[in-house]
């Protein structure tokens, strides 16, 4: 129990007089306010709001608004303290020390008589906040040891310990609220880290994207290159220096027959073209003679029209020229007046020229100066687009002469192709003209012989007839059944290749599978650890690397592949493959070998 003395009369008059004085001053401040500003529904909400807040901050503390554990004594415990009793010397030794129990003291002052009965009534009883309490605290020096004994004091209290788990469970609870300023804030900072997790996921998605970005463009980068290299090999350009040779043959036959066919549209043509000639002489010769008998009729009729119009003319002509003699009268009259009228306008107009020329004179001289100024910026665009012209036209001087110097080192490799060409089948054709030569003397012979012993070399004709016809049989059967091995050859070669084309085709699917499930880990590693970085970007280089140095190797059977497919397109076009043949043959040769 607090003493009468403590919270009397003359504290609560201090007090209700401060609460009063902060009152009048936030009255007079919101009053000036308002009439500085002119707005008296905004000065009443002012001084509304300042008076609730200096009344809400000098009002004594209120149990319900601050559930802090209160200090109060029951009626029972302060007739124990009115009337202490004695303790036992072990119970004095475990108790605190006397300055202890003396600042525990201060806390609830105790009566010093029995005889008042106003502090025995519990309405009489004093209540103090914990941030009082613990100001008293402070004022007496109160240690660690003595706030724990008053914690286990506390413990000994089911009142106050209710009020602290009470306190506790209401802190807890506010926790949880989001309409107070904590919860405000808790909320905004919950909600930042929210948008800079969003915002980092989606700046690693990025990351992910130009990564894979990246990564294509350098596969692309790699599969150019392999196929230039690819494209640029020994190989590929004799293959396709065949492919010429072929299409030379074919282009040959097709210009023969083409030719034929041309002479005979030729010959049709002419004979068509005369017949017309003809036709057209005979409708010439019909057409002149109407022609002749329409236009004497024609100037006949134009005569008589032309003699009746002159009559009509004449006529008119008469009559228009006494029209024009009475309007001339009329007009001369009328120019006299119009001549007065207009001599005198034509002074006023003269005054109004001459007034208009001095202001014409400021305006051209303005003018002047005017297109001076635009004469001197056009001047110095002119100067600017010359000379971009100049360097542009020197640009384009060199790249021609680069595209010619190009254009002339593709043609001398082309020139050089044909002329190998021109001179293989040269050698070719002298081989069948020396050939064919040898079998014309080897008939003269024979026909001289026959000549100078009939019936002999009859005999023996005949016989060389039937050993040739013999030879030749079997000549083409050993050539029928060399063709049939090649062919059986060439198909069990084309087989073979077909199945080493299968499984390629099989391990290159294991590999893009492969690679697939490697670019998958490198996307999740990417997205994880954005550190290795650097590191997966090398093992992808180096898994691509080795990809292509696969393919490489495969390139023997891509050559393959492509050979026979463009040999199976030149024999469905007609087209003679045996060059193609033979150069597959070498190569599977040459690999061989």
């Amino acid at each position: 129990m607090l003493k009468a003395g403590s919270m009397d009369f003359v504290g609560q008059k201090q007090a209700f007089n401060m609460q009063f004085y902060f009152i009048w001053t936030s009255g007079v401040i919101g009053y000036v306010h308002g009439f500085v500003a002119q707005r008296f529904l905004y000065t009443f909400l002012w001084i509304f709001g300042t008076t609730l807040f200096v009344t809400l901050m000098c009002l004594p503390p209120w149990p319900m608004w601050n559930r802090h554990p209160v200090v109060w004594l029951e009626p029972k415990e302060r007739d124990d303290d009115d009337e202490p009793k004695p303790k036992k010397p072990q119970e004095r030794q475990a108790k605190t020390p006397r300055k202890v129990v003396r600042a525990k003291r201060k806390i609830r002052l105790e009566p010093k008589t029995e005889a008042d009965p106003a502090f025995k009534c519990m309405a009489e009883a004093y209540v103090i906040t914990s941030s009082e309490l613990q100001r008293i605290k402070n004022a007496i020096g109160l240690t660690s040891d003595v706030a724990a004994d008053s914690s286990a004091d506390a413990t000994q209290m089911p009142a106050k310990t209710r009020a602290q788990l009470l306190h506790e469970k209401s802190q807890a609870r506010a926790k949880t609220w989001s309409n107070t300023l904590e919860g405000s804030r808790r909320k905004k900072a919950e909600e930042k880290r929210k948008k800079l997790e969003m915002e980092e996921l989606e700046r690693q998605k990025v990351d992910a994207e130009e990564a894979k970005i990246q990564l294509d463009q350098r596969r692309a980068t790699i599969d150019r290159a392999n196929k230039l290299l690819y494209e640029e090999s020994d190989r590929m350009k004799s293959f396709h220096s065949k492919m010429m040779h072929c299409d030379v043959i074919a282009e040959r036959e097709a210009q023969i027959s083409l030719k034929g066919e041309l002479k005979k549209l030729e010959q049709i043509r002419d004979d068509r073209f005369l017949e017309m000639e003809k036709q057209n002489y005979r409708k010439m010769l019909e057409r002149e003679m109407k022609e002749r008998e329409t236009k004497e009729e024609l100037s006949k009729i134009a005569a008589k029209a032309q003699k009746e119009q002159l009559a009509e003319y004449k006529e008119k002509r008469f009559q228009e020229v006494e029209d024009a003699m009475l309007e001339g009268e009329l007009l001369r009259r009328k120019a006299i007046e119009d001549l007065e009228a207009e001599r005198s306008a034509e002074k006023r107009r003269r005054e109004m020229a001459i007034k208009a020329q001095k202001e014409t004179q400021k305006a051209n001289s303005y003018l002047k100066q005017i297109k001076a100024e635009d004469m001197l910026r056009q001047q110095k665009e002119e100067e600017k687009i010359q000379e971009y012209a100049q360097r542009k036209e020197k640009m384009l001087q060199l790249r021609k002469q680069k595209e010619e110097e190009v254009f002339q080192q593709k043609q001398a490799a082309r020139n050089a192709m044909i002329d190998a060409q021109a001179k293989r089948l040269a050698e070719m054709q002298s081989n069948e003209d020396a050939r064919v030569e040898g079998q014309v003397k080897q008939k003269e012979a024979a026909d001289e012989k026959k000549r100078l012993d009939k019936l002999e070399m009859m005999r023996r004709w005949e016989e060389d007839i039937q050993n040739s016809r013999q030879a030749q049989i079997e000549r083409k059967q050993n050539t029928r059944a060399r063709e049939k091995a090649e062919d059986h050859e060439t198909a069990k070669f084309l087989a073979e290749w077909c199945k080493v084309l299968d499984k390629q085709e099989q391990e290159e699917n294991i590999l893009k599978d492969a690679a697939a499930r490697k670019l998958a880990q490198e996307h999740l590693k990417q997205v994880e650890l954005s550190r290795r970085k650097k590191f997966e970007e090398k093992h992808s280089d180096k898994g691509v690397a080795e990809h292509a140095s696969k393919v490489m190797e495969a390139d023997t059977l891509e050559f393959h592949a492509y050979a026979e497919k463009i040999i199976r397109e030149y024999s469905a076009e007609g087209k003679n493959v045996i060059p193609l043949i033979k150069e597959l043959r070498d190569f599977r040769k040459r690999v061989q070998e």
